[in-house]
């Protein structure tokens, strides 16, 4: 779908280009920072070029994609091998597998009889439908410890679901609430449960071997699940705000209309119960891979299970699906590729590690009280999502710097660590710094501007909260000692 551009964003488009030019000659040119090296330097320059052109969408973003990799490539921030290696990742395969599954579950009449069941039930309105698909994020979050693997068991229902409001790509402010509120719903749930992410467990292994403290389930649980569900709420509240949707009821139809239309659907139709075996089995697959290695001698990663998924999508018998007949956004997949490539070029050329320090040594944060400390860290552990596109190479580097912060400046590693971690899956403001991002974006609702400015307001509520709870929340759960 063409998406109309507003004046604001025509002006964007004129500048984008030659500002991308700009900020990288600007660091081209620049003297390598000490500390910092040549690769790191043009890993920098190239993220921050296509930071530009992709919010200001003056070039389609998967030309600011292969415009990246060239230059990484061309400058030598990378070798050519992993610069194309991208798409062999496995955020690429489960962004297709997804989509296969999404396209199986939508042909079968499947996905239409869950969201119109969900809709009946209690998503009448428009804003409740909002509501509802967050909880349902947040009870997911509770069984699947995979952020990628919820976005795509929700994609194929929130389709349908925007369908069902006659939500059209690129142009139904309903559909920018939706997707939007899903991938922050993934994030920030997924921050309040110790175990929904790998990333949270390392966060508290950091905490006991640097920090000599232990963190366990419930510490994790009681101190962040209700920042993360008041975030939540004061997520669907805005977004309510910035987006409100053009029809109140769903496509003009009363309640009625819509359980007509469930009932009218009848029983499971043999291509319903073969989409409903698949989507089974990827459930099953996801949510028990912890005890993979104990039943079967070997682990099938969330990858592998989805391409299985995918696979069944596509054989005699079982199958319901030709080639042709999936909806696979191959831009897509190419944007993702060159925005892979830019982020870990950045982190493994060590620029991000580089412009972190740089960042808290910028702050003076030595010579703050406590309170400031542990505001100035939240914020900077919070926005610093900006220069990764990795939760787990994020927590590698922040958090062993937060701990070490804490013991020089005589605090409790918990005190500020622990809050740092929160924050570690708040990956929510562009596109590729995170898959479910990436799946949400291939569905085209949203524009990379339309995440980014909302993405940063929700972030800094976050912030806020986390801030607020330091010397209230926090303190009365003993957390600040």
């Amino acid at each position: 779908t063409t998406r109309a551009s507003s004046g604001f964003q025509r002006g964007l488009e004129l500048v984008g280009l030659p500002l991308a030019a700009a900020v990288f000659l600007a660091l081209y040119l620049l003297p390598t920072p000490s500390g910092l090296s040549w690769n790191g330097q043009m890993a920098l320059a190239t993220f921050l070029s296509a930071l530009v052109l992709w919010v200001s969408q003056a070039i389609p973003v998967y030309a600011t994609s292969l415009l990246a990799m060239l230059t990484l490539i061309l400058t030598g921030a990378w070798g050519e091998a992993q610069v194309l290696g991208m798409l062999g990742q496995d955020v690429i395969w489960l962004m297709v597998c997804a989509f296969v599954l999404t396209s199986a579950m939508t042909k079968s009449g499947l996905a239409r009889r869950l969201a119109l069941a969900m809709v009946a039930s209690f998503s009448s309105r428009a804003k409740w439908a909002l509501l509802s698909m967050a909880i349902l994020n947040g009870m997911l979050a509770f069984l699947v410890p995979s952020t990628t693997a919820r976005a795509a068991l929700l994609l194929p229902i929130v389709m349908i679901l925007a369908e069902v409001y006659g939500a059209e790509p690129g142009r139904s402010r309903f559909g920018v609430a939706l997707m939007t509120q899903e991938v922050f719903a993934n994030s920030i749930f997924t921050s309040g449960i110790l175990t929904a992410t790998a990333c949270n467990v390392m966060a508290v292994g950091f905490i006991r071997t640097l920090g000599g403290q232990q963190v366990y389930y419930s510490d994790w649980f009681f101190a962040s699940f209700p920042i993360a569900t008041l975030t939540i709420l004061a997520t669907w509240v805005l977004g309510l705000v910035l987006f409100p949707p053009e029809h109140d009821r769903p496509r003009g139809q009363g309640i009625e209309a819509l359980r007509g239309e469930l009932r009218g659907l009848g029983r499971f139709t043999p291509d319903e119960w073969r989409a409903t075996f698949i989507f089974a089995l990827t459930v099953f697959l996801w949510v028990t891979d912890r005890w993979h290695a104990q039943w079967w001698g070997f682990t099938i990663s969330t990858a592998t299970a989805a391409i299985i998924s995918a696979t069944l999508c596509f054989l005699p018998g079982i199958g319901l699906l030709t080639w042709k007949e999936t909806k696979i956004p191959w831009d897509l997949m190419v944007f993702s590729a060159g925005a892979y490539a830019v982020g870990l070029a950045l982190e493994k050329s060590g620029g991000a590690k580089w412009l972190m320090d740089q960042v808290f040594a910028a702050t003076g944060i030595g010579r703050m009280s406590f309170l400031a400390a542990y505001a100035v860290v939240i914020a900077i552990a919070m926005f610093s999502h900006l220069v990764f596109t990795s939760k787990t190479v994020r927590t590698a580097i922040v958090i062993p710097i937060v701990i070490t912060l804490a013991k020089t400046m005589g605090y409790s590693p918990v005190a500020l660590a622990l809050p740092a971690a929160f924050t570690m899956t708040w990956s929510i403001t562009l596109p590729p710094h995170s898959k479910p991002n990436l799946i949400f974006y291939g569905t085209g609702y949203f524009s990379v501007p339309q995440q980014l400015g909302y993405g940063l307001l929700v972030c800094a509520i976050g912030t806020l909260l986390l801030i607020a709870a330091g010397p209230t929340w926090f303190t009365w759960l003993g957390m600040m000692r």
